[in-house]
């Protein structure tokens, strides 16, 4: 299993996964974002697309297993 995690305005968020297109913008290229890293079971409002442009301050890749 493999976990990103990354930093975005002073949070720590885990990045869930990316998109070239979703359902309510043409713009392409997003990315999935919540900031409860590690828990199991997320509800939908803890989740939030940011563009792929969004500069992070920093990325990490973790593999387990």
């Amino acid at each position: 299993m493999t976990v990103t995690i990354a930093k975005i305005n002073n949070q720590v968020v885990q990045v869930i996964k990316t998109a070239e297109t979703v359902a309510f913008s043409q713009q392409k290229n997003w990315v999935l974002i919540t900031p409860d890293v590690g828990v199991p079971t997320r509800k939908q409002q803890h989740f939030k697309w940011v563009p792929a442009t969004t500069r992070f301050e920093w990325v990490r890749v973790f593999n387990f297993g």
